[in-house]
């Protein structure tokens, strides 16, 4: 049951703190440094909110269960460290994939700016859910 509520606060997180660094802070940065090919974003009428949100589950949902049952990360301090490895990696693993293979990212720079971000956000994730599988471990 921890490990839901810790999903689940952790998807709030993600969400909201994915918003303010990749729409927020570094969106127009983003669209100038990136291949902007039409039809390929969708607009804001025709994204879907449920599938964003699913996304941010998913991921909160994999850290929860490592955090949980294999890390045993019950802090804000060892989540937010873990979640940001974790992020980072993950982010070197996409984005060499799509530096490798397309002409999404027009330079290294907004690569190194997209690993960056994506250690913030999933580190602040994971502390987020760190924090609460510790805490919610007197009840749940």
């Amino acid at each position: 049951m921890r490990t839901a509520v810790s999903a689940l606060l952790g998807t709030i997180a993600y969400f909201a703190i994915g918003w303010l660094v990749f729409e927020g802070l570094l969106g127009k940065y983003m669209a100038a440094n990136t291949t902007q090919v039409v039809g390929f974003k969708k607009s804001a009428e025709e994204s879907s909110m449920l599938m964003l949100l699913i996304s941010c589950l998913a991921y909160a949902t994999m850290l929860a269960i490592v955090f949980a049952y294999w890390a045993d990360v019950r802090t804000f301090q060892k989540g937010i460290l873990l979640g940001a490895i974790i992020g980072v990696l993950v982010a070197v693993m996409t984005d060499s994939y799509w530096y490798s293979t397309s002409h999404y990212f027009n330079s290294l720079a907004p690569v190194a700016v997209d690993i960056a971000a994506a250690g913030v956000t999933v580190g602040i994730m994971g502390g987020v859910i760190g924090w609460s599988l510790g805490y919610f471990a007197k009840w749940l």
